[in-house]
């Protein structure tokens, strides 16, 4: 009995020894299916053991990640330092230390992929479990996850692209609001007709103002809402930049518009261009009008033109009578001159004796006569001189004229005036190499009047003065005088013909007809220069004669 009983006990110990080995090899074999499977998973799976997290298991995908660098066997820290100091291993502590799993979205890790290289920063989602014992005490991490680098990078280019798309969408919008903003502000009027009606699409505000005058015009045809432009041939024209697609475009055109609605048309004008516009096919499905309103520039310009005709025919009108006048002025002169110098000669002839005797008192009235027709003669000479002026017959015979000889030979002409006036004459010193470029007798006359001018106005045991100055240009020539000046209000009038300032304090023997400044302006206008006048009421005045300066070599 005792014999079968082990037998028996000892059978079925076999039969359990059995057994287990069946199950250890079972398990072996599937905890290498599992590996298996693990190790060929397309996501990443390490399994890190002990405080110092020392890798236990990695696949293939994890080491694909990292580089395929060695990692079995090895600390964290050594097998991949970079990781260091990134925070994933305050990360692991907080794992183990309170079983929270962690779970990472899209974190970025910089990752040496092969050896030698740059760190590559790489994207991924991962989860971080516990690993627990058969105690259920924590011993370590596995960590499984997916490398999302490339779908990161792809929303993101994505993100970018919807980014520059918006920015894009915003710079058109912004764009068309300009673009809309322009054709509201436009300073031409502007429409969009489409069709071969010509209807009416787009049309700006200063188009629905002019030509349009408010009246409706979106959807309706350009003959509905312009029925007076029939006949004008402007809608045979959009017709024939429709069909031919060739632009036309046309300045100052006339229209004849109904603006207020009374059935009566009005005349406007208008630039005017029409310019086709076409599809992707390249066929004209509509016209751009632009219209430009000219109306106010034509009126103004015909107005212009009426007035320019008008001075036109008041310049010719006087100019005919300034013609005439300087006949007259001419002629009459010249008629008055015969007599006068009949007079001068014969008085002459009677003061010489010729024909006997004269008692004092006719030796006096002779000689009253004589003074008269001299004084007589000059008005006359001064009114021919300015007609001659007037009408351009003046000639100039220009030479290089030394300037202090001339002035040397004035002082001869003056100086009986001043010694029988009482007054100082000073001759101002003249380089010899001031020389001007003009007509030495229009030069000479001018400052003889200037000076005879100086001495009449110039009370006795007063100076006149002839001086001069040069710059580069110019030689100017002044004759001042102690007398009693010009008030500042009359000083512009001095050279208009026929003036005479203060003409109640001179007396008439000293008296003119106003024209020897006027005809001394002119003439030294006519050389080139000019002549100008200063003075200090109560002072004195000064004239000034500016001649063109020629450089002697």
């Amino acid at each position: 009995m005792a014999t079968v009983v082990e037998t028996t006990v000892g059978v079925h110990a076999a039969e359990m020894q059995a057994d287990r080995e069946r199950l250890v090899r079972e398990l072996q074999v599937e905890r290498s299916r599992l590996e298996d499977v693990f190790r060929q998973a397309p996501s990443f799976l390490a399994v890190l053991r002990g405080p110092d997290y020392l890798f236990h298991f990695v696949n293939d995908a994890y080491m694909q990640l990292v580089g395929h660098r060695p990692a079995l066997g090895q600390r964290l820290v050594d097998a991949l330092p970079e990781v260091e100091d990134q925070g994933f291993l305050t990360i692991l502590d907080a794992v183990v230390r309170t079983g929270t799993p962690f779970v990472g979205r899209e974190l970025p890790v910089m990752l040496q992929r092969t050896p030698g290289a740059e760190l590559e920063q790489r994207f991924l989602d991962f989860v971080y479990q516990p690993l627990l014992d058969a105690d259920g005490s924590r011993v370590g991490i596995v960590a499984h996850g997916s490398d999302v680098t490339d779908q990161v990078l792809a929303r993101r280019e994505v993100e970018q692209v919807n980014i520059q798309l918006e920015e894009r969408a915003a710079e058109l919008r912004a764009s068309e609001e300009r673009l809309r903003q322009l054709f509201d502000q436009a300073p031409v009027a502007v429409a969009v007709l489409e069709g071969p009606e010509h209807r009416y699409t787009i049309a700006s505000p200063r188009y629905r103002e002019t030509p349009g005058s408010g009246r409706p015009l979106i959807g309706r045809t350009i003959a509905e809402a312009f029925p007076e432009l029939a006949g004008q041939g402007f809608l045979e024209t959009m017709d024939r930049v429709y069909v031919t697609g060739e632009p036309y475009f046309a300045n100052e055109r006339l229209v004849k518009l109904d603006r207020d609605g009374d059935g009566r048309t009005e005349d406007y004008w208008f630039n005017v261009g029409y310019q086709p516009l076409r599809d992707s096919m390249g066929n004209v499905y509509a016209i751009a009008s632009v219209a430009y309103e000219v109306t106010d520039h034509m009126r103004a310009r015909r107005e212009l033109e009426l007035a320019k005709q008008a001075a036109e025919e008041a310049r010719v009108e006087a100019v005919t009578a300034n013609q005439a006048k300087s006949a007259f002025l001419t002629t009459m002169s010249h008629e008055l001159r015969t007599p006068l110098n009949a007079v001068a000669g014969y008085s002459d002839l009677l003061l010489l004796g010729v024909r006997g005797p004269l008692a004092e008192a006719q030796r006096t009235d002779l000689e009253r006569i004589k003074r008269s027709g001299q004084y007589l003669l000059g008005l006359i000479n001064d009114v021919l001189n300015f007609a001659k002026l007037d009408s351009g017959q003046v000639e100039y015979r220009f030479e290089d004229v030394q300037v202090s000889l001339l002035m040397e030979g004035l002082e001869e002409l003056i100086r009986p005036q001043v010694d029988m006036k009482g007054l100082r004459y000073n001759h101002g010193t003249c380089g010899p190499e001031y020389a001007v470029r003009a007509d030495p007798e229009k030069m000479r006359q001018i400052l003889l009047n200037l000076l005879a001018n100086a001495v009449k106005f110039t009370e006795s045991g007063g100076e006149v003065s002839l001086v001069c100055v040069s710059d580069d240009d110019a030689v100017h020539i002044t004759v001042c005088d102690t007398g009693r000046g010009i008030p500042k209000v009359e000083l512009n009038r001095v050279f208009d013909p026929f003036v005479q300032v203060d003409r109640h304090l001179t007396p008439m023997s000293q008296q003119g007809v106003g024209l020897g400044l006027a005809i001394s302006r002119d003439l030294a206008n006519g050389m080139g220069g000019s002549l100008e006048a200063t003075s200090v009421e109560g002072v004195g005045s000064e004239f000034t004669l500016t001649l063109p300066r020629v450089r002697r070599r």
